[in-house]
C-alpha cells in the first residue's frame, strides 16, 4: 500500500483507488476532526494515528489478519482500519475519538464509550442523534439508559438503537453539567458508582431526567418518515 503523512496522521490506500484520488481532502478532513475532540477533550495524543484506507469490507479484514468483513473499526492504541470507496466512506470523529480518549482512559462500559464516540458524530444515518431517541421513546422501541450501562444488555441490542441513544445522552450530560464532570466520570470504570459520586444522581434518576428533555422536542414528520424506513 501507498502511504501519506499529515501531521496527526499517517495514511495508507491502495494504488488507484478512490482513497488515493481523495487523499488530501481526506487528511484535511482528519486533521480538522482531530482538532475538535483534542479541543473539547483537553489532550492531544503523542502518537500520529494510522489509517488503513480500504477499498472493501473484505479488504479490511485481509489487511487486519483475521479475514472478518467490517466497514471499520479501531485497533488500540494508533490503528484504525476503514472502507474507503464510491458508496462507502467511513472517516469522521467516530473511531478517532475512541483512540484519542482511550488515552484518558477505557471504561469498561461500552456504552460510554460508544456514547462519547457519537456525541462527536452527533448523528446517525445523517439523522440527529436527539431525533432518533425522540422516535424511539414515542414508538416504545427506547432502552434506558441505565440498563444500557449493562455490557450484555448493550451488545443484546442493534446498534441502530443503542448508538444514537447513547450519542443523545452523552450531548445531554454534557451541555448540563459540562465536558470536564463528563470526563471524570469517563475517567473510571464502575459506571453507576461513577454516576452517584460525579453528579449524585443514580443511573436511574439520570435516565429519567434525560427522557424528560428528550420529550421536550418534536419530530418532523418527514425525518420520522426517513427513520421508519431505515430501521424496518
Amino acid at each position: 500500500m501507498k502511504n501519506v503523512e499529515s501531521e496527526h496522521y499517517i495514511f495508507h490506500f491502495g494504488e488507484g483507488t478512490k482513497a488515493e484520488r481523495d487523499i488530501a481532502s481526506i487528511a484535511e478532513y482528519q486533521e480538522n476532526c482531530f482538532q475538535h475532540i483534542c479541543s473539547v477533550l483537553g489532550v492531544t495524543p503523542e502518537f500520529k494515528i494510522k489509517y488503513f484506507l480500504c477499498d472493501s469490507p473484505e479488504e479490511v479484514g485481509r489487511i487486519y489478519g483475521d479475514n472478518d468483513p467490517c466497514n471499520g473499526f479501531n485497533d488500540p492504541p494508533d490503528t484504525i482500519y476503514a472502507v474507503y470507496n464510491e458508496n462507502i466512506q467511513c472517516i469522521g470523529f467516530h473511531e478517532d475519538a475512541h483512540l484519542i480518549s482511550y488515552t484518558i482512559n477505557r471504561p469498561d462500559c461500552p456504552a460510554i464509550r460508544e456514547g462519547l464516540a457519537m456525541y462527536f458524530d452527533r448523528k446517525w444515518w445523517k439523522i440527529q442523534n436527539m431525533d432518533w431517541t425522540g422516535y424511539y421513546l414515542k414508538t416504545g422501541r427506547y432502552i434506558p439508559v441505565n440498563q444500557l450501562l449493562d455490557k450484555e444488555c448493550f451488545f443484546s441490542h442493534d446498534c441502530s438503537v443503542t448508538y444514537p441513544i447513547m450519542g443523545a445522552f452523552s450531548e445531554w450530560l454534557i451541555s448540563v453539567y459540562g465536558i470536564e464532570r463528563f470526563m471524570e466520570m469517563f475517567r473510571m470504570q464502575d459506571m453507576e458508582k461513577a454516576m452517584n459520586q460525579v453528579y449524585h444522581k443514580s443511573p436511574e434518576e439520570l435516565n429519567q431526567d434525560f427522557t424528560g428533555f428528550i420529550r421536550l422536542f418534536r419530530i418532523d414528520e418527514a425525518i420520522e418518515q426517513r427513520m421508519e424506513e431505515k430501521i424496518t
